[in-house]
């Protein structure tokens, strides 16, 4: 895997052993495509992985990252990957994403992008959703991308955030969250 565009466009990212189904180059731009620059940015990357996310963010301009993985197994890559990419500011937390969200947090902590993309075949998502809202996890203009299959059925309205667009790459589908009572998200559309 690599780096697909931004600053460090190409880098190398190493994969991590074990179940992963890493978000293709051709979602990954299309994402970045649609954010654009991330300067600026609090990011929160649920299902962290290998970090390609949250390091295609960071070649976006990102320097606050909080990237949560629960796989410990997944820790050595995942750390080589960041200190790879230069990236000295990034903070990977290793505990289960549910968890994680049920937590609220302090409200100069709140994030401007949340990522999810736990595997596939994760029966929790709207679970996670509604927990990412009820502990209000976003700023008051942040967004919520939640990558899912083709095949799945998930509400347009989860608690307090509703889906403003979805994408569609293949079996690939990105949905995009905000509150309800949001205008307007951070980025630029």
């Amino acid at each position: 895997m690599h780096v697909a565009s931004g600053a460090i466009r190409g880098r190398r990212i190493e994969c991590p052993p074990g179940i992963i189904r890493p978000m293709t180059a051709k979602v990954k731009t299309a994402l970045f495509n649609i954010i654009g620059e991330c300067s600026g940015y609090r990011m929160l990357d649920l299902f962290a992985g290998s970090g390609c996310i949250s390091i295609e963010a960071f070649s976006h301009g990102l320097t606050d990252g909080t990237l949560v993985e629960g796989d410990y197994g997944k820790r050595t890559i995942l750390t080589n990957n960041l200190k790879h990419a230069g990236w000295e500011t990034a903070v990977p937390i290793f505990m289960d994403a549910l968890t994680f969200v049920q937590t609220p947090p302090a409200s100069d902590k709140r994030f401007d992008f949340i990522m999810a993309d736990p595997p596939f075949i994760w029966d929790k998502k709207v679970e996670l959703v509604t927990a990412i809202s009820r502990n209000r996890f976003l700023k008051d203009n942040g967004f919520l991308v939640l990558h899912v299959p083709k095949k799945e059925d998930v509400p347009e309205e989860i608690d307090n955030l509703i889906q403003y667009d979805d994408r569609r790459y293949g079996i690939n589908v990105l949905l995009f969250y905000k509150y309800k009572e949001c205008d307007e998200v951070v980025y630029a559309r």
